[in-house]
């Protein structure tokens, strides 16, 4: 394995560790520790306690600091202060996900430098013993357990002064003591989620908390049958909590109705917050109450009111001067052209404005539009009913036109989903700085070369989906409808339309149009092939996407129409078969810049050896969801490939001649949610756009991060990593760095650590505490 000057520093931080062997797996087989970070993350799956006190001894008697997760683990029932006295002083989190069979809360109180203790899924867990904590935790997480009851008697535990943030999550609360909170003097983050309010009478005396900078209560329900009493803590315990300045609140999709008295309690907790998120509560206060529900709100920037049954009322967002971004969406907003929401605004940075299926048929033009339309930049009028395209001797449209035409800074400009069905770019020309537009989802019946006649020189995106699937036919376009489309386009997005391979041949007419295009989005055409010829030449295209169609083969010269294209996308075809000439050999150059194929889902049973040989800058290739067999994809290339997607590959592990010619492999993807990293070295430590469009993480799992060791890959920080493999085995073969990554967020209940390090055909050296 080469070294790098990244790797040299942290091997020089290992030597501090008092261990012997590899740093892999560690003495039980059933915890693995990565020892390339400054801090240890050390992941335990179904291990009992036994073996939790047996492997994290391995790092008593040294200064090393651990992060402890121990994951479906069914046999545990409790976890007592022996299994971690060992390195008492050196745990700073505690995670436990799917310890179902645990009965006891665990004695972490002898952890003294521990931070944040998470628990996930310990449905059997039913009394939450604060005594047990350490007073220097900042984050306490609880999801999933049966506690139901939150309560303290002060006797024990006065207070936790370091913790500063407390979630809970997926529980059913029951009962609330009024003084709870005083446990945490200085809460500044306060979550309920996914939970379920049962309380048969209102809680009195509620602690008022006024430290809260990130305020989280959102996607509860009460039970049915105590509604008015879960209704009544819900507002009380709204009422105690006050926000400081610049904070973020998020009440959003609890069904809560807001009357009269609730648009006082929300004026008054969170008029000092920044964002503030309330979508999907019912609106049922009177009109005078909602025009002053938000007065006083001098430092909101972002407001979210969306999906709430919310009616016009005349200058109900009048008083809000820091605005920034607005979301109305999903309402009732069908007569804003006769009321004037925006009477008497103070705002003059208003940019995001969200209007998206309100039934609007009209656009108000009066003068409080005028005068806030030119400060917006993003407008999304999606799935409306706006005739803003019929004939120009329509008064009416002409008036659509005109109200419209005054937001003369948009760049992004979204009418998806409004029934259109003539469409005639001369009703946008005044929106001469238009970048984006999107017209996907319409009724159009056809498009000629009228259609575009007019659009913003500056128009670089449009989307042209129709949304359609066979056996609904396609809108008729004429063969030179795209001649007249703006000539600076680089996106072209026509999905869905049922064109099959015939919108080529408008494509291949479209003449000076392609010159500059760089992206093409072809996807869900029900294209079954394409010839030699089919695709017109497009010099400057750089993305292809011809995904979840129908082909069945590639033939060589398929693609000689893109000369530089860099990305192409042929995932969930039925492509059966792909030879050495399918894209690109010595006979036949084609492709010969391409760096990310994706061939995945098409029920591949053969890629002959040498395949993708040719594709010398090759960076990313996913044939994950194929039966066939990988092992000798590449003969004598590969050398730039980092990213390898094979989820659902089963057939044998990757012996160590796979990567013998992969020398940049970095990232293989084995499944839908884990990660493998070979060889770690500093791009690491380098932005990575395309793996952060390849990562999925599971949204019902138990914890945010408590750290972020790569910032410039910011979705990383949702994955612990440990060793898996090391450089050699004792066999005389050279293997590659290997580490998992597994989510924090994990949805698949499975022994996945022993399952990802099956992917190479190695073991793991065990770690043991040295003894001289």
């Amino acid at each position: 394995m080469k070294s790098n000057g990244l790797f040299c520093v942290l091997l020089l931080a290992l030597a501090s560790v008092q261990v012997e062997g590899k740093c892999s797996r560690l003495p039980s087989g059933n915890c693995w520790v990565n020892c390339l970070q400054e801090i240890f993350d050390v992941i335990c799956n179904r291990v009992t306690p036994e073996m939790v006190r047996m492997d994290v001894s391995v790092f008593a008697d040294t200064t090393q600091q651990l992060r402890l997760y121990i994951w479906s683990s069914p046999l545990i029932t409790r976890l007592s202060a022996d299994v971690f006295s060992s390195v008492a002083s050196q745990i700073l989190t505690v995670d436990l996900q799917d310890v179902v069979n645990l009965e006891a809360f665990p004695e972490l109180h002898l952890l003294p430098k521990l931070r944040r203790f998470n628990i996930w899924n310990s449905p059997k867990l039913c009394t939450l013993s604060l005594e047990l904590l350490p007073a220097s935790l900042f984050r306490l997480s609880i999801n999933k357990i049966c506690v139901n009851h939150f309560e303290n008697d002060f006797s024990d535990v006065k207070a936790l002064p370091n913790l500063q943030e407390f979630v809970l999550r997926n529980v059913t609360i029951k009962g609330w003591q009024g003084s709870f909170l005083k446990v945490f003097p200085n809460l500044t983050l306060f979550e309920i989620s996914n939970s379920t309010f049962d309380f048969a009478a209102p809680v009195s005396g509620m602690t008022r908390v006024e430290s809260i900078k990130k305020l989280k209560l959102f996607q509860n329900t009460v039970a049915e049958n105590t509604t008015d009493g879960s209704m009544q803590f819900f507002g009380s315990l709204i009422s105690s909590l006050k926000v400081v300045s610049g904070a973020d609140v998020d009440i959003s999709m609890n069904n809560l109705e807001i009357f009269d008295r609730a648009t006082d309690n929300l004026n008054f907790a969170f008029r000092m917050a920044k964002r503030l998120n309330v979508r999907g509560n019912p609106i049922r206060a009177r009109s005078e109450k909602l025009s002053t529900m938000f007065q006083g709100f001098l430092w909101l920037e972002e407001l979210d009111m969306g999906l709430m049954d919310l009616h016009a009322v005349q200058g109900m967002f009048g008083g809000l001067p820091s605005l920034k971004s607005l979301k109305l969406d999903h309402n009732n907003l069908v007569d804003i052209s006769q009321v004037d929401i925006f009477e008497n605004a103070q705002f003059t940075n208003l940019s995001y404005l969200d209007l998206s299926y309100n039934g609007i048929k009209h656009f108000s033009t009066n003068d409080t539009y005028v005068q806030i339309a030119p400060q917006v930049l993003y407008l999304n009028l999606a799935g409306n009913s706006l005739n803003i395209f019929l004939p120009a001797a329509d008064k009416r449209s002409e008036i659509q036109r005109t109200a419209i035409s005054s937001f003369r800074s948009l760049k992004t400009l979204i009418l998806a989903d409004n029934g259109i069905s003539l469409f005639s770019g001369r009703h946008l020309a005044n929106l001469t700085k238009l970048t984006e537009l999107d017209l996907s989802c319409n009724a159009f019946k056809k498009l000629t070369n009228e259609a575009f006649i007019g659009l913003s020189r500056r128009l670089e995106d449009i989307d042209l989906s129709m949304c359609i699937h066979p056996p609904h036919p396609p809108p008729w376009i004429e063969w030179d409808a795209f001649t007249t489309l703006p000539q600076n386009l680089k996106r072209l997005r026509l999905k869905s339309g049922a064109y099959k391979k015939w919108i080529f041949g408008v494509l291949k007419l479209s003449g000076v149009v392609l010159i500059r295009l760089e992206e093409l989005y072809l996807d869900d055409n029900d294209i079954t092939f394409l010839l030699n010829d089919t695709i017109p030449l497009m010099a400057n295209l750089r993305t292809l996407s011809l995904s979840r169609n129908a082909l069945q083969s590639i033939s060589p010269g398929m693609f000689q129409g893109v000369p530089n294209l860099k990305t192409l996308k042929l995932n969930d075809n039925r492509i059966g078969t792909v030879g050495v000439n399918s894209f690109s050999s010595r006979l036949n150059r084609q492709l010969v810049w391409l760096q990310e194929l994706d061939l995945s889902g098409n029920g591949l049973y053969a890629i002959e050896r040498g395949t993708f040989d040719q594709l010398t800058f090759l960076r990313s290739l996913m044939i994950g969801r194929n039966p066939m067999e990988i092992q000798d994809v590449f003969v004598d290339g590969g050398r730039m490939l980092e990213y390898l997607g094979i989820e659902g590959y089963n057939r044998s592990c990757l012996k160590p001649e796979f990567f013998q010619p992969l020398k940049m492999l970095r990232w293989i993807f084995p499944d839908e949610y884990n990660l493998i990293l070979a060889n770690p070295d500093d791009r690491l430590r380098k932005a990575d756009k395309h793996l952060e469009s390849l990562l999925r993480v599971c949204e019902i799992g138990p914890d945010v991060p408590d750290h972020d060791l790569y910032p410039n890959i910011p979705t990383l920080k949702n994955y612990v990593s440990v060793t898996i493999h090391d450089t050699d085995e004792g066999e005389g073969v050279q293997y590659p760095m290997i580490e998992a990554w597994l989510p924090l967020n994990y949805c698949p209940l499975d022994d996945y650590v022993t399952k990802l390090s099956n992917i190479i055909c190695t073991k793991a050296s065990v770690m043991r505490k040295r003894t001289d």
